[in-house]
């Protein structure tokens, strides 16, 4: 997006480099806050990321943006009588940071919020449909019909249950997870070539599936090759 469109306040898709640009590659961590969106950011890469717009940053075309993730360490700030039970010296406020364990040792999370400075043309509207890559739909047919080669009616009925049971649990993840958007592609894509089979193979009466009789059928070489009769 450019910077212009954007809304502070506004929530956006952040599609994140798979390489992070040197500024914040080399960008000094000085606080355990700073080091947590670093790391966050750092696993987001190649990822697909819902966040909100709170600002825009010093560097041109870029956005400060936050985005809520489970936190790990947490900070308790003692009162003066706790302070003094442990002997410390008075006159100044003392914080204990670490991590939460439950009675089996088990490290607990909390809800937190962290922001990264990020460049804006990473943004996306949040409601922005994706699109197959046609070479991508070309290799998903290929990979179903492949694994359709010689394949009764019956059990392509059940191939294509499956596949639609596989794309309403892709599209349920997909709304908490805007990096799951591509995989309902694909699934849709999938289940697509096994309605299509099922189709041919009931118009047709046939007893089981050959791609190579199938001039719909697609292949992908040199990936997916169907078998040599």
């Amino acid at each position: 997006m450019r910077t212009g469109d954007v809304v502070v306040g506004e929530t956006y898709i952040a599609s994140i480099a798979q390489r992070l640009p040197a500024r914040i590659r080399d960008e000094p961590v000085k606080t355990a806050a700073q080091w947590q969106a670093s790391m966050q950011l750092h696993l987001a890469c190649g990822r697909r990321i819902t966040v909100t717009v709170t600002g825009f940053g010093e560097d041109p075309d870029t956005v400060v943006v936050s985005r809520d993730v489970p936190v790990g360490r947490v900070a308790l700030r003692l009162t003066a009588e706790q302070a003094a039970a442990l002997d410390l010296a008075e006159g100044q406020e003392y914080e204990i940071t670490g991590i939460v364990t439950d009675a089996d040792g088990q490290a607990l999370t909390f809800p937190g919020t962290i922001t990264h400075t990020i460049p804006t043309r990473w943004l996306r509207p949040a409601g922005e449909q994706l699109e197959l890559h046609p070479d991508t739909e070309h290799f998903h047919r290929a990979l179903v019909c492949r694994d359709a080669d010689g394949v009764t009616p019956e059990e392509i009925d059940r191939a294509a249950g499956k596949a639609l049971e596989q794309l309403h649990h892709v599209r349920g993840l997909a709304l908490e997870d805007p990096n799951v958007g591509h995989a309902v592609l694909t699934c849709e894509a999938d289940h697509r070539e096994w309605l299509r089979i099922a189709e041919r193979m009931r118009a047709a009466e046939l007893a089981a599936y050959d791609p190579r009789a199938d001039p719909d059928a697609v292949e992908h070489p040199p990936l997916v090759r169907f078998r040599q009769t």
